[in-house]
């Protein structure tokens, strides 16, 4: 006998909150404070990327959390509407650029001009500049280690753009992997890694989430907790990650885009199973106890070696 609308929906929900349970127990080990961020982008199906947007912000509702919200500026454009939301249902909006490409391919002339143009027309938007930035591809790499400059002539206060760890797309291997302060005075947040032999992975966020088996995500989990060392834990994902449909995005092929597609359904349970029993709180609310407790990082010095930051 075939199970009835109602008993599917049932049966549907379920099995969810089985799986949230299980991502619960594995997350056990992390702090009870962190930050829940979003790469918000639309890769030219905005009205998709709206729909999983919300799909996002009422799981953030139902937890009583909040988080930060890295707007790419084509959003800010095409659907000023969504980011209005994300802003009253009490989550902090930052920026995610002007131009979805690496930093390194972008230069410094064309990502000064695109980040004060995404920034000013956020700030019209909401009515006061954004603090925080992140790099798309998380490229904050050596062969752009201008771009710190450029956020702090613009006035940022924070930046959340590096991985410390090699990449095949983009990574800083041994760069600090704590909070830590460019010379300029913008504080960086690393991504938060956890080793796998001669691997570290950022496991809390995009397709590692997505695709990486339970028994690994709790190994990295285990790693992460025990060489934190007073890291900032935060998670980050994006609306396709939460999506329905294949998103053709033109950055990553076909191939790409299907990878990107496939095995979606365990990213809601197991963001779910995070912020349970977890504080999420934005990144511009942490700032003071972020940057006290920062040392700033002389890169062409000693890489991964920390200054103390001077007083006052």
């Amino acid at each position: 006998m075939p199970a009835t609308p109602g008993t599917q929906k049932y049966q549907g929900e379920s099995g969810r909150t089985r799986a949230s349970d299980r991502a619960a127990r594995r997350f056990a080990p992390l702090p009870a404070d962190f930050t829940f961020t979003v790469d918000l982008e639309d890769h030219g199906a905005p009205g998709r990327a709206a729909v999983a947007t919300r799909r996002l912000l009422d799981l953030l509702d139902r937890a009583g959390a909040r988080g930060t919200f890295f707007v790419l500026d084509d959003v800010v454009r095409r659907d000023p509407a969504l980011v209005r939301d994300v802003a009253r249902r009490g989550h902090e909006l930052a920026s995610h650029g002007h131009d979805h490409r690496h930093l390194a391919e972008q230069g410094p002339a064309a990502f000064r001009a695109g980040t004060l143009a995404a920034r000013d027309r956020l700030a019209a938007l909401l009515g006061a500049a954004p603090a925080g930035y992140r790099a798309p591809y998380f490229s904050l790499t050596p062969r752009a280690a201008w771009a710190p400059g450029i956020l702090a002539e613009a006035g940022f206060a924070y930046s959340s753009s590096l991985l410390p760890a090699w990449s095949p797309l983009a990574g800083w291997p041994g760069a600090p992997r704590r909070p830590f302060l460019w010379p300029g005075g913008v504080l960086e947040l690393p991504v938060p890694v956890g080793r796998v032999g001669p691997l570290s992975l950022p496991f809390l966020g995009g397709m590692y989430l997505r695709w990486l088996p339970p028994w690994r995500l709790s190994t990295l989990v285990r790693s992460w907790t025990a060489e934190s060392r007073g890291g900032h834990l935060w998670s980050y994902c994006h609306p396709y990650d939460a999506g329905e449909g294949l998103v053709r995005r033109a950055d990553a092929g076909l191939a790409g885009s299907v990878m990107l597609w496939l095995n979606r359904g365990p990213t809601l349970p197991r963001l779910e199973g995070l912020l349970r029993g977890r504080r999420s709180e934005p990144f511009a609310a942490q700032l003071p106890a972020l940057r006290e407790a920062a040392s700033v990082w002389h890169p062409q010095a000693a890489p991964g070696r920390l200054r103390a930051a001077p007083a006052g």
